[in-house]
């Protein structure tokens, strides 16, 4: 009941790491906005249908997020908040880079290309 109250009240229909603390934020929402970041990189997102999971930011495939993972990828990627789902979203990936993939970076590329090729989405919600 407290999860749908707070979702009401300061989500709306924005996921948690869409929301920022604003001036008229209760104080104990300002709290929790203050230990966002602590359970983002704390917590595992299992993925359902990828629409509340940060593609780049979320540690959903492997231990860390694919920011770390790849991080000469990460570094020129236009969007980096984009969600899983708005990634997947179609047949080649919907990613786009600022410079070439070449040398390190290719071979970054086809790496993770090889490990979302095992990712299914489905019509599940994304949990952690």
């Amino acid at each position: 009941m407290w999860a749908q109250i707070l979702r009401n009240k300061y989500l709306h229909s924005k996921t948690l790491a869409q929301i920022t603390v604003r001036p008229n934020d209760s104080p104990f929402w300002k709290g929790l906005m203050r230990v966002k970041a602590t359970f983002f990189h704390r917590v595992k997102f299992i993925v359902g249908d990828g629409t509340t999971t940060r593609f780049w930011e979320d540690t959903w495939l492997g231990d860390t997020p694919l920011a770390l993972q790849y991080p000469s990828l990460y570094h020129i990627v236009q969007r980096k908040e984009d969600y899983v789902a708005t990634v997947m979203q179609t047949v080649s990936l919907n990613i786009q880079f600022r410079r070439s993939l070449v040398g390190d970076r290719w071979t970054s590329w086809l790496h993770l290309v090889r490990r979302l090729m095992e990712v299914h989405l489905s019509d599940q919600g994304d949990s952690f």
